[in-house]
């Protein structure tokens, strides 16, 4: 009978303990455990990018103006008297001097979003914004205005008001003033030299008498060029007193 017990207990399966599981575990391989803050930045290296397939930057409209032939005269940046705006000045962001025509350029920076608004409406829509734009083309007349007072002698030369806007919004605007046939335009900043060059080539089909000479062009730029202040003072105040408007 003790034998048939016995016999009982040494079929069973034996009972591995807490310490054999243990040592049995510390045989195996360890797993290399990444520490957090390396993982992370291995995820941070794969997103970026090398150096070489980086987006170029884009060129400034002063970078762009370059284009032009040798026969147009470019400035930039121009500060000059204004007694009717806020701030006794007004601030052009370029000038082209050319043999037909001065072209009176004002830069948007607007990077999203539809441009919605007709020629005569006081407020145009940007889709990515719920504030209403104010029509600027009304805006740059004061520009353009203060640049033809300073012209003397040339004040007859035919003014050319241009708004560029970058390529990554859209512009849905009135028609009539896509087109070069108008002396107020609303462009993309990639067309500037191409729709400066037609609308000179137009103006001199329509007004072949029109033509200035480099002397007369030079003139009006040194003209121009004299007006403009440099001074960071009057810079400066302008900006503070025309702050929330162009």
């Amino acid at each position: 009978m003790f034998k048939k017990i016995w016999s009982l207990f040494k079929t069973q399966p034996e009972l591995v303990s807490p310490l054999t599981d243990s040592v049995a575990a510390s045989a195996l391989p360890p797993v290399t455990a990444i520490p957090p803050r390396l993982a992370r930045s291995r995820r941070k290296k794969k997103k970026s990018e090398p150096d070489w397939i980086s987006t170029p930057q884009e060129p400034t409209t002063a970078e762009l103006l370059l284009g032009l032939p040798s026969e147009y005269k470019v400035l930039n940046d121009l500060l000059v008297t204004n007694p009717k705006s806020r701030s006794g000045y007004s601030q052009i962001d370029h000038v082209v001097i050319g043999p037909r025509a001065i072209f009176v350029i004002e830069t948007r920076n607007l990077t999203t979003g539809e441009i919605r608004g007709g020629r005569r409406e006081a407020n145009w829509s940007v889709s990515s914004s719920r504030v209403k734009m104010y029509n600027p083309l009304m805006q740059h007349r004061a520009h353009v205005e203060a640049i033809q007072a300073h012209l003397g002698d040339y004040k007859r030369v035919r003014l050319v008001s241009m708004v560029t806007f970058t390529n990554r919004c859209r512009i849905s605007v009135d028609p009539a003033v896509r087109y070069v046939n108008s002396d107020e335009m609303i462009i993309y900043d990639h067309e500037l030299v191409e729709t400066i060059q037609r609308k000179t080539e137009r103006l001199e089909t329509e007004l072949p008498e029109t033509l200035y000479q480099e002397q007369d062009t030079q003139a009006i730029w040194n003209m121009l060029n004299t007006v403009n202040s440099t001074d960071h003072q009057i810079r400066a105040e302008h900006m503070a007193k025309a702050k929330g408007i162009k």
